[in-house]
């Protein structure tokens, strides 16, 4: 599974920053995949030039030096990209065959 494809299943539940998405993925896959934030950052911006999400920046955090978290939406063309591999990602994280083989 690539980080795109993992990432793209974890925005499905709502908009996230990059250290989020990465606990989520590794929650829904029960630890069986652990993205690391040198392959996240690039998968997100990618994601982002393709057309598939729209970022913007949250409140500015004290505990961040006053900077802002990046948060990443799916948008439509997202949604759908992210529904028409869900049957494959789900199988990967739950470890099954995917339906229909």
């Amino acid at each position: 599974m690539t980080a795109k494809a993992a990432l793209l299943q974890a925005l499905v539940s709502g908009p996230g920053y990059g250290l989020d998405l990465i606990e989520r993925v590794k929650k829904q896959t029960n630890g069986g995949l652990v993205l690391g934030q040198g392959s996240v950052y690039p998968a997100l911006r990618e994601l982002e030039r393709e057309g598939l999400l729209d970022s913007y920046e949250g409140e500015p955090i004290p505990e961040r030096g006053g900077r802002p978290r990046r948060y990443y939406k799916l948008n439509a063309m997202g949604a759908r990209a992210a529904m028409t591999q869900k049957d494959v990602v789900v199988g990967l994280f739950l470890g099954i065959p995917e339906a229909g083989r």
